[in-house]
C-alpha cells in the first residue's frame, strides 16, 4: 500500500456514482471478482464521467496470467506489474502507465469480495481534440491567473493547497499592515518569504510533489502559479509600497511625458507600415494597470508587441504566423510612442513590480520570453527619461519653420524651402512670409524679427505713395506675357502678388497662431517683450481658443508667463477644453509656473479660482494629484484646492492620487475642511488587513486578471458567437469557489439553495419563506437559507443589503474550470424543475463544455433523463444536431445507451439522420454496435416510415 496517500474512497465522487448511477455494473463486477480501478479524487474533469468512463476502468483478469495481464470492458489491454498499470494504446509505441497509490478490499451486503485499486490518473487518457494531441496535465502553459489556479486545484488535492495559501496571505497581510511604509527591499525580502512559504505550501502535498519530481517542467509551471497567486492576494497592499518608493521617480517621467503629449509618428520615424498597429497596440497597453500579477503584465506587454507585429489578427492561424517583420530598432519606437500615448501614471512602479518580484525566474543571467518584454519597457522609459526628445516641438504642426540662407545673399526672406516627397526626393516648394517670419521666432532671432516688424511699420507708411504704387506696378507688368494676359501662369504671378501681404503682430497662420503664441511656446521671453511692445494682442486666441498665456504655462516658460501677466493678460481665460492656464502647469509638472500664476492672482487680485473646472470637471488639483506632483498639490492646497471635489465621473483628487504620499496630503487635509466628502475606499479591500489605510487608484483599478484572454476577440461578430458557445468564467477566486458550492448544490437537488447562488425565487417550501426577506445578508447566518430568530433580518436592514445581494449573485451562464454551467449539471443530473428555472431566467441552451464539448441535451441523453430531455427540445433555440468535440450528436449518445422512448422522442425533432462522429459512426452503427435492437429498429424504420420526419445533411 502507497504510505505517502491515503483517501476514503468511499468519499469518492467516481465510486460514488459507480455505484448508484451504474449499480448494475457495480454488481456484476462485485459477483465475477473483476478488479475496479479508482481514479484518484480531482483526477478526473469534474462532473464528465460517463460510462465509457467506468467501462475502462472495469478490469477482467485473463485466463492465463490472471495475476498481471487484464482486459477492461472497453476492449483495451491491461498490465500490473510494480504498482504500475499500463495500458495499451492504439500506437503500440507510446503505452500509457499510472501508479497504483494503494489496494483496498470491499464487501457487498450480500458478502461478495471485490478489490478496487486507487490509481493516480485515469486509465482512460483525456485527448485536447483542438490539436489532435494528448495532454495528460491539461495545462502545459500557464498564461493568465486561471491558468494557474485551475493547474493548482486540479493537479494537487483540490482547493485545500489554495485555502492554506489563502491562509498564509490572509496572515502576512494581518501581519505586515504597515507593508507600504517599507522600503523597497524591505518589501521584496517579505514578500519573498511569502511566496516560498506559499511554494512550501503547495510542493507538500504529496500528488503534486511527485508530479513535480517527474516532470521538472510541471515543476516550473507550479512555482509561476505559486508566485501569481501570491501577487494576486497582495496586490492592492503591495502596489501602494512600490508606487510610495518610486513617486520621485514616476512623476519626474510623467512631467516629460506631459510635454510630449503631442509628438506624432512621424518625429520618431516610425515605419509607415506600422502607423495602422498603433491604435489597437495602444488600447492594449493601457490594460496594464488592471492586471494584478507580474503574469499578466507581461501577458499585456506580449499581445501590445503581437499587435505591432501581427496587425491582421482576423485571418487564420497560419497566415497570421507571418505577420510584419520588425526588428527591435523598428520597435523601439512604436514602443516609445505608446507610453507616451497611453497616460499611465505610475510606469515606473509597474516596471519595478515587473523586474523585483519575479521570483519564480529569478536566476543569474536567466533570459527568457518574459526577460524580452520586460527589458523592451524598460529600454522604451529610459529613452524617454534620458530626454533626447525634449527638443523644440510644435504641436500638430503643419509646417516646420525652418530657416534658409537667401541664394541671392539680399537681406529680404526667402520663399523657398525644400522638403521630402513621397517618392523620397527633394522638391523645392514656396514658403510665405509669415512663415518666414514665425520660423525666425522659433529660432529666438530678435534682431531678424525686429528687422521684419520695422521695414513692415515703414512700408505701411509708404503704401499709399502713387510714386511707390507705380513702381509696384513696372516690377509686375514685365513679368506678365503682356498686361491684359489671362493665362495660367500670369494669374498665380498675379494671384500671389495680391495675397503675398507682408507679417505683422497680427497676422495668423492656418491653426490661428499669432506671432506672441509661437514666441510663448517656443519660450523666447525677449521676443515676447517686443511683440508687446509691437502692440501685439496679449489676449489672442487660436483655433483651440487657446491665448499665448495658455502655452507659456503648458510649457513650463515662467519669464515668458511673467511678461504676459505684467503686459494684462487674463489670467482666469478658458481654452475650447475649459482649461485654463493653471491647468495646463498643473498637469504637465511646471511648479514654477504655478507659484507664479496663484502669487501674481494673489498680489493683483486677479480673479484665479484654484477649483475652477474644466469641460471634463477636472480641476488643477486632479491634474496634478494623477500625475504625482506632490508639490504642486501642497501648492494648490494652501490656496484653496478642495481635495473632495468631484469631476463629471464622480473622482475626486483622492481617486486620481497614484501614489500613497499625495493620498495621505489629500486625506490629511480633507479631514479638516468643513462639510467635506468622506474618502471612496474600495470594497473589496476593505478587510481587516486594510481598514485605517489610505487608498490609491492604483489598488482599485477594475480586475482583468480573469478575463479570458485565450477566448478575446477584436471582432465583435465572434464575441457574440462566443458567448453563446462558452460559459462565463468567474472573475475572481471567490467567484470559483461560490461557483463549485452551486454547482455541487444543483447536483444533489437543493433547489432552493442554488436559486439563491444565483438571485432565483425558486420554489416555496413552506409559508415561513415569506419571512426570510433578502437571501444575502450581513449578519453571520448559521447557514445561507436559515430563518431562525438570530439569523432573520431586519426590515431597515434590507435596503442596505441591496447592493451586496446583486454582488455576491452569480451570473446564470456561469461556468467552472471545466466550462460546466448551471444548465449542464441540472441536465446531467435530470433536475427538471431546476432546468426549467434556468431556462425561463435565459440560461444559454447550447453552451459547450471546454473539456468534451457538451451541451445540456447531451449530458441529459447520456444519463437518460427524458423529461428532461424533452424540456430542452421544447425549447426553440435548442440545436439538436450539434456535435461535441468527438462528433457526437444527441441522437449518438441516445443510441448508445440503447433508451428506445429517448430515442423516440429525438426522432420527433427532426434530427439529421447521417452525422458521423470522429470514429466514423453514424447512431444506428452505435446502436447495432451496442446490440440495441429496438433502438435499431426505429432508426432503421425511421428512413423509411413517412411518419417520422427526418432530414438529409444539409452541407455548409
Amino acid at each position: 500500500m502507497e504510505v505517502s496517500y491515503d483517501e476514503d474512497l468511499d468519499e469518492n465522487s467516481f465510486f460514488q456514482i459507480l455505484r448508484t448511477d451504474y449499480n448494475d455494473l457495480f454488481l456484476k463486477a462485485a459477483l465475477e471478482g473483476w478488479v475496479i480501478c479508482v481514479p484518484r479524487s480531482g483526477s478526473l474533469p469534474k462532473y464528465t464521467l460517463t460510462h465509457e468512463d467506468f467501462f475502462s476502468h472495469i478490469l477482467i483478469p485473463s485466463d492465463e496470467l490472471p495475476g498481471s495481464h487484464f482486459r477492461t470492458l472497453s476492449d483495451k489491454e491491461v498490465r500490473v506489474c510494480n504498482r504500475l498499470i499500463t495500458v495499451e494504446q492504439n500506437d503500440i509505441s507510446r503505452p500509457y502507465s499510472t501508479h497504483i497509490l494503494f489496494e483496498e478490499t470491499f464487501y457487498t451486503d450480500d458478502l461478495l469480495k471485490y478489490k478496487v485499486l486507487c490509481v493516480e490518473s485515469p486509465l482512460e487518457r483525456h485527448a485536447d481534440f483542438s490539436c489532435g494531441q494528448y495532454d495528460e496535465t491539461r495545462i502545459l502553459t500557464v498564461q493568465t491567473l486561471r491558468d494557474c489556479i485551475d493547474l493548482l486545484w486540479t493537479q494537487s488535492a483540490g482547493k485545500e493547497v489554495l485555502e492554506k495559501m489563502d491562509q498564509a496571505i490572509l496572515n502576512f497581510l494581518t501581519v505586515n499592515s504597515s507593508l507600504e511604509l517599507e522600503t523597497l527591499q524591505i518589501q521584496k525580502d517579505l514578500v519573498g518569504r511569502l511566496y516560498v512559504s506559499c511554494l512550501q505550501i503547495a510542493l507538500k502535498d504529496a500528488r503534486l510533489r511527485e508530479k513535480s519530481d517527474e516532470d521538472k517542467r510541471l515543476l516550473e509551471n507550479v512555482k509561476l502559479s505559486v508566485e501569481t497567486y501570491v501577487h494576486h492576494g497582495i496586490y492592492k497592499k503591495l502596489i501602494k509600497g512600490i508606487t510610495a518608493c518610486t513617486a520621485c521617480d514616476d512623476a519626474s517621467l510623467n512631467k516629460i511625458v506631459r510635454n510630449l503629449s503631442d509628438i506624432q509618428l512621424q518625429d520618431l520615424n516610425v515605419r509607415s507600415d506600422l502607423y495602422e498597429t498603433v491604435p489597437r497596440a495602444r488600447r492594449e497597453l493601457a490594460r496594464i494597470e488592471g492586471y494584478s500579477t507580474v503574469l499578466g503584465k507581461i501577458g499585456c506587454l506580449k499581445r501590445m508587441i503581437a499587435y505591432i507585429s501581427k496587425p491582421n489578427l482576423e485571418v487564420s492561424c497560419s497566415e497570421r504566423m507571418s505577420g510584419n517583420v520588425i526588428a527591435t530598432d523598428d520597435l523601439l519606437p512604436v514602443v516609445v510612442f505608446l507610453i507616451i500615448k497611453t497616460s499611465l501614471p505610475n510606469w515606473i512602479a509597474h516596471l519595478t513590480y515587473m523586474r523585483q518580484f519575479r521570483f519564480s525566474s529569478c536566476y543569474t543571467c536567466h533570459i527568457d520570453e518574459y526577460s524580452f518584454f520586460i527589458t523592451t519597457l524598460e529600454a522604451a522609459i529610459e529613452h524617454i527619461r534620458s530626454g533626447i526628445l525634449l527638443g523644440p516641438s510644435v504641436p500638430e504642426a503643419q509646417y516646420v519653420y525652418e530657416s534658409e540662407s537667401c541664394e541671392d545673399g539680399c537681406n529680404s526672406w526667402d520663399m523657398k524651402t525644400t522638403k521630402k516627397s513621397k517618392s523620397g526626393r527633394s522638391e523645392v516648394v514656396e514658403k510665405s512670409c509669415i512663415t518666414y517670419f514665425f520660423d525666425q521666432i522659433r529660432l529666438g532671432n530678435v534682431e531678424k524679427v525686429q528687422e521684419i516688424l520695422s521695414k513692415n511699420q515703414s512700408s505701411d507708411n509708404a503704401k499709399y505713395s502713387d510714386s511707390t504704387l507705380m513702381k509696384d506696378n513696372e516690377d509686375l507688368l514685365p513679368r506678365l506675357c503682356h498686361p491684359l494676359c489671362s493665362c495660367d501662369r500670369c494669374e498665380s504671378l498675379l494671384h500671389k502678388r495680391l495675397c503675398d501681404t507682408s507679417p505683422t503682430v497680427h497676422s495668423t497662420d492656418d491653426r490661428g497662431f499669432t506671432a506672441l503664441h509661437v514666441a510663448c511656446l517656443f519660450g523666447h521671453p525677449h521676443i515676447v517683450d517686443l511683440l508687446l511692445r509691437s502692440g501685439s494682442n496679449v489676449d489672442a486666441l487660436d483655433y483651440r481658443g487657446s491665448t499665448p498665456l495658455h502655452y507659456a504655462a503648458a510649457k513650463g516658460h515662467q519669464n515668458a508667463l511673467l511678461s504676459l501677466l505684467h503686459a494684462g493678460a487674463t489670467i482666469s481665460i478658458s481654452d475650447n477644453d475649459g482649461n485654463t492656464s493653471l491647468h495646463l502647469a498643473s498637469n504637465n509638472g511646471h511648479e514654477t509656473c504655478v507659484k507664479a500664476l496663484l502669487y501674481f492672482s494673489e498680489q493683483t487680485g486677479s480673479k484665479l479660482d484654484a477649483n475652477s473646472e474644466n469641460a471634463n470637471g477636472d480641476t488643477p488639483l486632479h491634474h496634478a494629484a494623477r500625475w504625482g506632483y506632490e508639490s504642486i498639490v501642497q501648492i494648490l492646497l494652501e490656496y484653496g484646492g478642495r481635495p473632495d471635489v468631484q469631476n463629471k465621473r464622480h473622482l475626486t483628487p483622492m481617486d486620481n492620487a497614484h501614489n500613497l504620499h499625495v493620498s495621505k496630503l489629500l486625506v490629511s487635509v480633507n479631514k479638516t475642511l468643513p462639510n467635506s466628502k468622506p474618502v471612496r475606499q474600495d470594497k473589496e479591500s476593505d478587510n481587516c488587513a486594510d481598514k485605517g489605510h489610505t487608498d490609491i487608484a492604483a489598488a482599485t483599478k477594475p480586475p482583468l486578471d480573469f478575463t479570458d484572454e485565450s477566448t478575446r476577440s477584436s471582432n465583435g461578430v465572434m464575441n457574440k458567437l462566443r458567448k453563446k458557445q462558452w460559459g462565463i468564467h468567474p472573475q475572481s477566486t471567490e467567484q470559483m469557489k461560490k461557483v463549485e458550492k452551486l454547482l455541487r448544490a444543483i447536483a444533489l437537488g437543493d433547489i432552493r439553495l442554488a436559486c439563491f447562488y444565483v438571485g432565483l425565487d425558486g420554489p416555496v417550501s413552506d409559508s415561513n419563506d415569506s419571512e426570510m426577506g433578502p437571501p444575502s445578508s450581513v449578519k453571520s447566518l448559521c447557514h445561507p437559507l436559515c430563518i431562525c430568530e438570530k439569523c432573520k433580518p431586519d426590515v431597515s436592514d434590507v435596503s442596505e443589503d441591496d447592493s451586496k445581494l446583486e454582488k455576491d449573485i452569480l451570473n446564470i451562464n456561469i461556468c467552472n474550470s471545466d466550462g460546466f454551467t448551471p444548465l449542464h449539471i441540472a441536465s446531467m443530473h435530470g433536475h427538471t424543475d431546476m432546468v426549467r428555472l434556468l431556462l425561463d431566467a435565459g440560461a444559454w441552451i447550447n453552451v459547450m463544455t471546454k473539456t468534451r464539448g457538451l451541451t445540456a441535451l447531451h449530458l441529459a441523453c447520456q444519463n437518460q433523463c427524458t423529461e428532461t430531455a424533452k424540456l430542452l427540445l421544447q425549447c426553440g433555440d435548442c440545436d439538436i444536431d450539434i456535435q461535441d468535440l468527438v462528433g457526437n450528436s444527441a441522437l449518438h449518445y441516445a443510441s448508445v445507451t440503447g433508451n428506445a422512448r429517448l430515442v423516440e422522442l429525438i426522432l420527433k425533432h427532426s434530427p439529421v439522420a447521417d452525422l458521423k462522429n470522429s470514429s466514423g459512426k453514424t447512431p444506428l452503427d452505435e446502436a447495432e454496435e451496442k446490440m440495441a435492437l429496438t433502438v435499431v429498429r426505429l432508426l432503421r424504420g425511421g428512413k423509411t416510415s413517412p411518419s417520422l420526419p427526418w432530414r438529409e445533411k444539409k452541407e455548409v
